[in-house]
């Protein structure tokens, strides 16, 4: 019972202040719809999670690591911003490159799955750098970045 309580009571709280955030407003509807919302969504994952049979876990030192993606996420939108104002003004396509970086988190273990699947989220917030791959078998993650700057690439 506790191995799926916990998992859709967090879900649940996420999705809840997750809505709670997007709508702007505070007042009885939004707290049904939220309630409504948050129910059905962390029962569909929990029952998604459960079939899969795959059991992660994050590492705190690497979720702890990814509150600079908050911060990247302005910085990217400048940088988008002057690579389409420049574009335009130039008149020519912005193409961007690949790049592939070491990545430590090989192996089937919980803690190994979680990290990647944290890093692989967490790193695709930053709007200039998209994690395309994390590959456990030659310890690399791929990004793409439209302008290279090592720091839109972070966590990945």
């Amino acid at each position: 019972m506790r191995r799926h309580a916990v998992p859709w009571l967090a879900a649940w709280l996420t999705f809840f202040w997750l809505w709670m955030l997007l709508v702007g407003e505070w007042n009885h509807y939004e707290w049904i719809a939220a309630s409504a919302a948050a129910t059905v969504s962390a029962t569909i994952g929990e029952l998604a999670r459960s079939s899969a049979r795959v059991s992660a876990l994050i590492p705190l030192r690497v979720a702890a690591g990814s509150w600079s993606v908050l911060h990247q996420m302005f910085v990217d939108m400048g940088i988008i911003t002057w690579a389409l104002v420049r574009s335009g003004v130039r008149r020519e396509i912005v193409r961007g490159e690949f790049r592939a970086h070491p990545f430590e988190a090989g192996g089937d273990d919980r803690r190994s799955i979680g990290m990647r699947a944290w890093t692989g989220w967490a790193a695709n917030f930053t709007p200039n750098a998209i994690a395309i791959d994390i590959d456990k078998e030659r310890n690399l993650s791929l990004v793409h970045d439209l302008i290279p700057n090592r720091n839109s690439e972070k966590p990945a």
